[in-house]
């Protein structure tokens, strides 16, 4: 089949974008199973959850998903139509609101005051084994660390070649580092920390957002290594010290998940970001692996809990950006 009369670069907004995919799946007359099956087929990943959920939603989907969902409706051939229009629209709301608009201008969000209050533990802490208990003790008194442990080639690659980005104008400079929270801008009541991947097909640690108050351990904390340029840093009492790595394989390509220090390497870009002040607010920023044109982002652009972080094209929207702040003890 082909996009016939349906136009999505005449969309007007994105809600305009999601009804004309829904009209397109329903000129396949394909069930969500039959969609995900044949986004399967072509080496596509399109969970038939996922599909439904863009449909019920009034924002745009991500590029990758609107790729597979119009392929598997089979109109392969209008793709390209179909994600011209869907940048363009992204595009489109990177206007900067008027003053009533909904949501508020970023100096609003500068009144919110980072969660300081005491955590509650993670799920994975609860009732564990008292045999289990004792191994993990014995573990930590060791210090032996659990974060993934990964070997590759890229610590015999040259020193790192990047010239340092300087601070951004209007007063904007990098975040001062050590023990901190780093917050999306359109939810400053979440933290990015560990989670599970909630569509089950990656089973490791990740980084997710979570209410700041379960957000540790562990605890975040970002070490320079040039200017404006820092690891990640996960620092647990039993599991060790990590740093945040871009996966660059499946399940989970382009998640971020914690490698064991002895792993980290300046040398390695998919462990080094550059936080680049938006100028907006002194402590909002946009945070981008060195020597790439990605950001980092949420997977569903969505504000609820548990969305995973990831890289992906930059698009200047607010879900690439986040707070950065210091917290007491660095």
């Amino acid at each position: 089949m082909t996009t016939g009369e349906l136009r999505p670069d005449d969309a007007s907004d994105p809600a305009e974008f999601v009804e004309m995919l829904r009209q397109l799946k329903d000129r396949s007359g394909l069930t969500y199973r039959q969609l995900e099956q044949r986004a399967a087929s072509t080496g596509d990943v399109l969970a038939r959850s996922t599909a439904a959920d863009i449909l019920r939603r009034s924002t745009l989907p991500r590029p990758e998903v609107v790729a597979a969902f119009v392929r598997a409706c089979g109109a392969g051939d209008q793709v390209e139509t179909w994600l011209a229009a869907r940048h363009r629209l992204a595009a489109g709301q990177l206007a900067p609101p008027p003053p009533a608009a909904d949501p508020p201008p970023l100096d609003a969000v500068t009144t919110v005051a980072p969660e300081h209050s005491v955590p509650a533990r993670p799920r994975w802490f609860a009732r564990p084994a008292p045999l289990a208990l004792l191994v993990v003790a014995l573990l930590a008194t060791l210090g032996v660390g659990f974060w993934i442990e990964r070997r590759d080639d890229e610590q015999a690659k040259a020193a790192r070649t990047t010239d340092p980005t300087p601070s951004a104008g209007n007063g904007a400079r990098a975040p001062s580092g050590g023990l901190s929270q780093i917050r999306p801008v359109r939810s400053p009541h979440l933290c990015l920390t560990e989670g599970r991947d909630r569509t089950g097909q990656y089973t490791k640690e990740i980084a997710v957002q979570r209410p700041c108050t379960e957000a540790t351990p562990p605890d975040t904390s970002l070490e320079p290594v040039a200017d404006g340029m820092f690891f990640i840093h996960w620092v647990h009492p039993v599991l060790g010290k990590g740093c945040l790595t871009i996966r660059d394989e499946d399940p989970g390509r382009n998640l971020l998940e914690p490698w064991n220090e002895k792993d980290c390497s300046a040398n390695r870009p998919k462990q080094v970001f550059h936080f680049e002040p938006t100028g907006a607010t002194p402590d909002a920023y946009r945070i981008r692996p060195d020597r790439s044109e990605l950001c980092v982002g949420l997977r569903d652009d969505d504000s609820v809990g548990a969305d995973a972080a990831l890289v992906e094209p930059c698009t200047g929207g607010l879900d690439q950006v986040f707070l950065v702040n210091a917290l007491a003890g660095n």
